[in-house]
């Protein structure tokens, strides 16, 4: 079916010299409408009006436009289009017209305008092209049509005109531009006004003053911009206290809660419960409870009622037992606990259940500084379970696999170069310990003198000089 032309009748077909009327889209010409709109009283205002004779419900044209905007639903408004679907507010209108390219850009968009500012130019343009003039002022910060100054700055033309004049609500001299408020005094009222609407969050007066007094704090500690940015954040720790307290707990309920790593994570506050409400951290308690935590996490390490969780639960809580009796600390528990893991996760793919000879001395091979550690789990293995395992290092063996790991971080690193002092003090004290035996640590490797010469290094080091090879003239396998 072929479309007819925008100026042809859309009830007759017939080319009119115009359009008497559109009503819900459909054009009518002056025959038709006469012909189809009849005068009778309109169902909603009881005045007469031309309506649809087919339509009993139609109302006129008044009350058309009273109706509420039909995409948003506001009620108050300026019609900015009549649909078929009713009438739309300006805002909503662009969402009901046929999208066309710019004729600047060719940026397709239901938003052409042109602009009176341009003067003869009088194309149809999109919002980024219309607004192409605008930026951000140099004075006042606001995003506006600009104009250079005479020393180069692009200042809107309130600042350009009247440069900066005092500021109604604390006379300090402020950018014209800025209008009714400063900088500083616009943040501060907009952190007060986000501090109100956060305090109908809270259902006791308690927290709702606490809250109140955190925000003035707040203010006072990083000044108003940021706190207006960051005090919304702040605000679920204040709800969980109130769901769980109603009230100020003290630091150890609040560790016994949140734990180390929540009251790390709300730091703020927690600075001023400490500096308002006299909330001491006590760095002892919060230790052990990292401690337990950590704990917790190695003993959960194995699947529950596997043969690993069982052993490691079991060496776990006589551990415990020695600190209830206070014969060691946390701390030391999760030490001896590490090594335990480690030795279990190295049997988690093998036949047997227990750890046997030739595992151990593997694990102590892979690990020979972990031979102090190990022993209390072995010598709970022993009474537990009846076995005869023997803590033992081959040094010739634990030097020959040293030595294997030293080269291949040697190759990686010929083969991997990298700028900077952390990966020369790295080839230092990889070198230092495979080419001479000498065991050096990074303290000492950043105190000692490098000086490159064509053939290699010179480190000298302890009162001692040593020969080191360049990486780029190491073999790389």
């Amino acid at each position: 079916m072929t479309a007819l032309a925008p100026h042809c009748c859309d009830e007759c077909g017939r080319n009119p010299t115009k359009i008497h009327r559109v009503y819900h889209g459909i054009r009518y010409c002056a025959t038709c409408y006469a012909r189809t709109f009849k005068q009778r009283l309109c169902p909603k205002c009881g005045k007469f009006a031309r309506l649809r004779k087919d339509l009993p419900d139609a109302i006129c044209r008044r009350c058309e436009r009273k109706k509420p905007c039909a995409r948003c639903g506001k009620i108050s408004y300026a019609i900015g289009k009549i649909t078929p679907y009713g009438p739309v507010c300006n805002a909503c209108s662009p969402y009901f017209r046929a999208k066309e390219p710019c004729e600047a850009c060719g940026r397709v968009s239901g938003r052409l305008s042109r602009v009176s500012r341009r003067g003869h130019d009088n194309r149809r343009l999109c919002p980024q092209c219309a607004r192409s003039d605008h930026g951000t002022c140099s004075a006042c910060r606001r995003h506006r049509l600009l104009v250079e100054s005479a020393d180069g700055k692009q200042l809107c033309r309130l600042c350009l005109e009247q440069g900066e004049i005092p500021c109604p609500s604390c006379d300090k001299p402020m950018p014209a531009g800025r209008g009714s408020r400063c900088e500083a005094c616009y943040w501060s009222n907009t952190c007060r006004a986000r501090i109100q609407m956060d305090l109908a969050a809270f259902a006791t007066p308690v927290m709702r003053e606490a809250f109140n007094e955190f925000g003035s704090w707040l203010e006072d500690k990083v000044g108003p911009h940021k706190a207006a940015l960051t005090t919304h954040r702040h605000l679920s720790f204040f709800l969980q206290v109130e769901i769980q307290w109603k009230r100020i707990p003290t630091y150890g309920e609040l560790l016994a809660h949140f734990a180390a790593e929540g009251l790390r994570r709300a730091r703020l506050p927690m600075q001023w419960l400490h500096e308002a409400q006299g909330a001491e951290p006590d760095s002892c308690v919060r230790s052990n409870d990292s401690e337990r935590r950590r704990i917790e996490v190695l003993v959960a390490v194995f699947p529950r009622n596997s043969w690993p969780s069982r052993l490691l639960i079991d060496y776990h809580n006589e551990l415990m037992a020695r600190h209830d009796a206070g014969r060691t600390s946390l701390r030391s528990v999760r030490m001896a606990l590490r090594p335990a893991v480690s030795l279990l996760q190295a049997m988690d793919a093998q036949e047997y259940r227990l750890p046997n000879q030739t595992t151990l001395d593997r694990y102590l091979l892979n690990a020979p500084g972990q031979k102090a550690a190990i022993t209390g789990f072995i010598r709970f293995l022993e009474v537990a379970h009846n076995l005869d395992l023997s803590i033992r290092t081959d040094v010739k063996k634990t030097q020959a696999a040293r030595r294997c790991k030293l080269e291949r971080v040697i190759i990686h690193m010929s083969q991997h170069p990298e700028e900077g002092n952390k990966f020369l003090w790295c080839w230092v004290m990889a070198g230092l310990e495979y080419f001479h035996w000498v065991k050096v640590n990074k303290r000492a490797v950043q105190n000692a003198t490098i000086v490159s010469t064509n053939d290699g290094l010179r480190v000298t080091v302890n009162g001692q000089s040593y020969f080191l090879p360049h990486w780029d003239r190491c073999p790389s396998s």
